[in-house]
Order: structure tokens, then C-alpha cells, then sequence
């Protein structure tokens, strides 16, 4: 395990600090990435011979881990990792945020062949951290697709349970008790459905345990090698998203007695301290403060057409108490939850009223959906329940605490125990934005270890009961990906379908099937976009606020580029960007803060004719993906124009 994770702190290092480096020299492309390769795989092959395993220690690691598996919980872990897997390769990405402005951002870059500040109204494609933009690069470029950038996320859910067991020891958890829940934990809801997606939420908790991990093994091995490596996990986490960045404080913890022990190889200390800048949310922070104003760039000032409008908080207590219902609300929420409508009616009554009016800078306070993805699954109701048995248990065995060694290092353990908790309040009293419970994904292995070194657990782990029910709470989750919405492992449209047509009077059932099932449109539009897009041209157009349906226009990547088109971008800019046709989706003819357009008067102010079109909400239930927060009842359409050629041109 500690191989796997060493080489994937590496790997994800090189892959980040290269493509920064890549993109300052404008080579973001295939030549420049062989040349990464290569360097990588020398330093790579100078790493296995310094570090040699002892002959026979492959066969001996093999064998174990054949064992392992043939246990329960490992066995469980290991169908999760296979089905998340499965899913992910029968499915092309279909989340709208990845959809949005993920995968666009990588295809942006790629295609000018460096990053770049990309002109477009959702600032989303420049502004948020692009740690995993940077390990799915390569696999987009070398691909000329989008279809298995899951991979990254697949490839850390498989790192977890080894990095839990290890950080969860050497907090004071006892080794029987770690073990369990190292199977268990990874089974949680935000990262078993998020391994088989391109969400970008929960895998950044493989480097906030790894930092940890490492920083406490090279200290307790003296081993200056592990804190360098700790030193890039925790820039890595930095650069993945904003929201993560408060956990570098648990780091900071672990390593602090270490210090001394980085003095001694300066050299070493500050080149991995220069690539751990490169790798960390610097350079981001610098291109956000230059072009917003805003090191976040989330600029107090953002126009009614962002997405990220309206998403600040506007008074910390405020935000840390509406949290404080939002998260358990999020995180209890059955699989199924068909009161939907109910609920938000509810909510908006509440944030009428003087009280409630304390949270309106929350972006969709305390609201559910009516089923469960990668979406909007925190660690999940199975997770919640289980733990709460557990701790209320234990309570009923008594025994020995499990000791800590004296001085520092006991206050050193006891604060990597409970400051999460207080890092929690910084998370809750900075983001309010929607499904937050998904983003809090690196924090939740950390809530544990404070709870599960009460002395009850030991003695619980080894009751019958117990273990029944921690193997129900991972075949609950193997059955979620099974019948997930956004990447269902069986025909689940067909048998709605039939239901529907043979029981007519169970209608509502269905209607609830139908929207836990979520049935993906991305195949339909991607179709349609690959049989409308024009051949021969080298860029083409798309007008759009913050819609989903960019990635189709880039495929197969290095046949042409796209471009976003603005409201403010007149016909002769276009002409000069050599830009001919332009897809026009329903979100560009219906700006927030602006009247809204049809598509006639679209054209008829860049001389512009109608090619094809294609109806977006032919299914109710993907209508509002396809059009962000659209809720206007209009048809909601694709649009190809034709724009005039300049004098002169064919």
C-alpha cells in the first residue's frame, strides 16, 4: 500500500507541475507529454533500485493479499472498486458541473496548447482549483476523449482503505478496530459513487490522509524522504479544490515536530518546497488575483449570469448555523426521497420569515434532491446510522482507553483528534453553495478516530451482530451503484417503462423510479452534435451562460476547437476568430438580468441563418441538467447557425 501511495503522490505531482511547466513553454501537447514521460519514468526506475525490495517480497505481498480478499469486507471493497469501474466504462461522463466547465477547461487548454484565461461568462472554467483537470490532461490528449477520466477517481478510491487503517493506528485507534473500519468508511456514499465519476470532491481525501500519514510515519522512522513526500500531498490538496485547503492545518500538526528533521537536508527541503508552490493552489491564486481582483476569484462584484452568483456568505455565524441543519439534512437523506416538491415549498416559506432570511445567501438552503448520485451523496444515511449503533454500544462495554505516549506526542495525536472538528467550522462558515455535503468529502475519515479509540470498540468488533450489520451497510452501497441515477449497472429506463405501460395505477411509484434513475440525454445531444457539427472547420462556435453540452463539440479532440461565444462578441470579431457556425443552447437567448432573445432576433444581429436544431426537453427529467437553473417552461432547444464568411473567403 505505502508503495502505491508514494508512487501516486509522485505521479500526480509530475503530472501538475508538468502541466504548469508545459503550458509556461506553450507545449500542452502529446510531444511534450512523452518528454514528461520520460523524465518521470527514469526518476522512476533511479527510485525502484534505491529502494530494492528484498528478494521473494512480491510473491509474499501477492499471497497476502490473495488472503485479504477472500475475507467479507475486503471481498465487498473489492466488487465496489470492479462495479465502479464497470459503471464508469459504460457510461460517458454525464455530470453537469464536469460537463460545465471540467472538461470543457482541459479541452480549452489543450487545444491552444497551453493554460490560458478562457473568454467565457462562467468563470467557473478559470477560477476553481484544477488539481484533477491536471491528471485527466493526458488521458483527454492521449485519448482524443473524455470517456475515462474516471480513472483518477477510481484509481484514489482504491488507495483508501490501506491510508485510513494506517492514519486511524497511529491516532490510537486499535488495529482490530482500524481494520474494520477501513473497509467500511470507503464504502461511505461520496466516495464509493464518486469513484466511478469525474466528480472531483472525495479523491482529494487520498492526500489529505497521505499527508498526514507520511509526516507522522518519517517522523517516527526519521525519515526526511516520507516528509518531502508529505510536503507535496498536502500542496496537492490544496490545489484540488478551495474547499479542501482548511485541512492543510491537519498537516501542519503532523509535521510540526519534523521540522528539524527537514532543516537538516535544506537542499532537498527547499527544491521540494519550490515544486510543492508549483503543484499547490499558487499558481491559480496568482492568475486569480491578476484577472478578478480576488486570490478565490470569487469576486464580491460577480454579474447575475454566473453561476457563482449569489454563493458567498454573507455573515459567518449565519453560515456555520444554516450548515449545521444543511449537512446532516443532506447526509441523513434516504436513497429515495420522492417529498422533493414538498420540501423546497416548505424551505421557501421558511426563508420568508424574518428568521429565515438569515440564509437567503445560501444557494439553495437545505435542499434535497429526490434521489442519490455522486451528485449530491454525502458519507450517506448507512454510514450515519452504523456509526451512531457503534458509538451508543461501545458505551455499553467497558475497558482501557487506548494508551498514548506522553508529552508532545500525545498532545500532538490529541489535537490530530479533535481540530478536525474545529476545521469543520472554517468549512461551514465559508461555503454555502448547493450539495455542500459532497464537497466536505476529504473531511469525514477524520471525524472518526476521536470516536473509535473509546475502549467499548474493541470488544464490539468481535460481536456477531456487529459484523452482520457493517456487511449490510457495504452491500446497501454495492446496490447503489447498481441502480444509480447517473450510471445505472442495468436497463433501468426499459423497466420504468414497462411498469408504467403495465400498471397503469402504479403511476406514482414509477414517477419516483423515474426520477431516482436518472436517465441521461448526454448520448442523445452528443449524437446529435456529431451528425450536426460541420467537417472542415477548424473552430466553431458555442453561445451559452453556463450550460453542459460543450465536451460534444470537441470530439474526437484534434479535429477542431471550440470557442465561447459572448453577447458582447461583434460579427467582425467572430469573422476574425474564423468562427462560421455557432451552436446557440436555450441559456445564451435567456441571460439572468437580461431579456430574453429568440433565436430570430439571435440571428438576425450577426446575419446569421438556421442549419439545425435539436429539442432538449424531451425528457422532464433531465430538463433542468441540460439548461443549469433554466426553469422557464419554453422548449428548450440546441440551435446551429451558419454565420456569413468574410469578402473573399469559401
Amino acid at each position: 500500500m505505502l508503495f502505491c501511495v508514494r508512487a501516486w503522490i509522485l505521479l500526480s505531482a509530475l503530472l501538475v507541475g508538468g502541466g504548469w511547466i508545459l503550458s509556461a513553454v506553450h507545449q500542452l501537447n502529446r510531444p511534450g507529454y512523452l518528454g514528461l514521460f520520460l523524465l518521470g519514468g527514469l526518476l522512476a526506475v533511479w527510485a525502484v533500485r534505491q529502494s530494492a525490495a528484498a528478494p521473494g517480497a512480491f510473491r509474499r505481498a501477492a499471497r497476502k493479499i490473495w488472503r485479504r480478499w477472500r475475507r467479507p469486507l475486503p471481498f465487498l471493497f473489492l466488487a465496489l472498486v470492479l462495479m465502479s469501474l464497470a459503471a464508469g466504462l459504460l457510461h460517458c461522463p454525464n455530470n453537469g458541473d464536469s460537463n460545465s466547465y471540467r472538461i470543457p477547461r482541459v479541452f480549452h487548454w489543450l487545444g491552444h496548447e497551453q493554460w490560458h484565461w478562457i473568454h467565457s461568462l462562467d468563470e467557473r472554467l478559470n477560477i476553481v482549483g484544477c488539481g484533477y483537470e491536471w491528471l485527466a490532461a493526458p488521458i483527454m490528449l492521449f485519448t482524443r476523449s473524455d470517456g475515462y477520466i474516471f480513472l483518477v477517481n477510481t484509481l484514489a478510491f482504491a488507495l483508501l482503505p490501506g491510508l485510513v487503517f494506517s492514519v486511524f493506528t497511529r491516532l490510537g485507534v486499535p488495529r482490530r478496530v482500524a481494520w474494520w473500519w477501513m473497509w467500511l468508511l470507503p464504502s461511505g456514499w461520496c466516495y464509493a459513487m464518486q469513484a466511478a465519476s469525474d466528480v472531483n470532491d472525495s479523491f482529494a481525501v487520498i492526500y489529505a490522509l497521505a499527508a498526514v500519514d507520511l509526516a507522522l510515519r518519517g517522523i517516527a522512522r526519521k525519515n526526511v524522504a516520507d516528509l518531502w513526500l508529505s510536503l507535496l500531498a498536502a500542496a496537492l490538496l490544496t490545489g484540488t479544490k478551495q474547499t479542501s485547503i482548511p485541512l492543510v492545518v491537519l498537516w501542519a500538526i503532523a509535521i510540526g515536530p519534523g521540522v528539524g528533521l527537514l532543516l537538516r537536508r535544506p537542499l532537498g527541503t527547499l527544491l521540494t518546497s519550490l515544486a510543492g508552490l508549483l503543484v499547490s493552489a499558487l499558481p491559480l491564486a496568482i492568475f486569480n488575483l491578476r484577472h478578478t481582483g480576488v486570490w478565490t476569484g470569487l469576486s464580491p462584484n460577480l454579474t447575475p449570469t454566473s453561476p457563482l452568483y449569489g454563493t458567498l456568505p454573507t455573515s459567518p455565524f449565519w453560515s456555520v448555523l444554516g450548515n449545521l441543519f444543511c449537512l446532516p439534512v443532506q447526509n441523513l437523506k434516504p436513497p429515495v426521497f420522492p417529498w422533493t416538491a414538498r420540501w423546497g415549498a416548505m424551505l421557501d416559506r421558511f426563508l420568508q420569515t424574518p428568521f429565515g432570511h438569515h440564509f437567503s445567501s445560501f444557494e439553495a438552503f437545505g435542499a434535497l434532491s429526490s434521489g442519490t448520485s455522486e451528485t449530491n451523496a454525502g458519507i450517506g444515511l448507512s454510514i450515519c446510522l452504523f456509526t451512531l449503533v457503534s458509538v451508543l454500544a461501545a458505551r455499553c462495554w467497558r475497558g482501557r482507553w487506548t494508551p498514548v505516549a506522553a508529552g508532545a506526542h500525545r498532545v500532538q495525536i490529541g489535537l490530530l483528534r479533535w481540530v478536525p472538528f474545529l476545521v469543520l467550522l472554517v468549512f461551514m462558515a465559508k461555503v454555502v453553495s448547493y450539495q455542500n455535503a459532497r464537497q466536505l468529502g476529504p473531511y469525514y475519515v477524520f471525524f472518526f478516530p476521536c470516536l473509535l479509540v473509546a475502549p467499548g470498540h474493541l470488544t464490539l468488533v468481535r460481536q456477531q451482530w456487529w459484523r452482520i450489520l457493517a456487511v449490510l451497510v457495504m452491500l446497501s452501497t454495492a446496490f447503489l451503484l447498481v441502480v444509480a441515477r447517473n450510471r445505472p449497472l442495468f436497463p433501468a429506463r426499459p423497466l420504468i417503462t414497462k411498469l408504467e405501460a403495465k400498471y397503469p395505477h402504479a403511476s406514482g411509484l414509477a414517477k419516483s423510479l423515474d426520477t431516482f434513475f436518472w436517465i441521461s440525454v448526454v448520448e442523445n445531444t452528443r449524437a446529435f452534435i456529431a451528425h450536426s457539427v460541420p467537417p472542415n472547420e477548424p473552430v466553431i462556435g458555442y453561445a451559452t451562460d453556463w450550460s453542459t453540452l460543450e465536451p460534444a463539440m470537441w470530439l474526437p479532440f484534434g479535429q477542431r476547437r471550440v470557442e465561447r461565444v459572448l453577447p458582447t462578441d461583434s460579427p467582425a470579431e467572430l469573422r476574425r476568430q474564423n468562427i462560421h457556425y455557432v451552436y446557440v443552447d436555450f441559456t445564451a437567448l435567456h441571460l439572468p438580468g437580461q431579456p430574453p432573445e429568440t433565436i430570430e432576433h439571435w440571428m438576425a444581429q450577426r446575419a446569421g441563418r438556421l442549419v439545425d436544431q435539436m429539442d432538449l426537453s424531451a425528457d422532464p427529467v433531465n430538463h433542468r441538467l441540460m439548461v443549469g437553473s433554466s426553469t422557464v417552461a419554453e422548449a428548450v432547444r440546441l440551435y446551429l447557425v451558419q454565420l456569413p464568411r468574410a469578402a473573399g473567403r469559401p
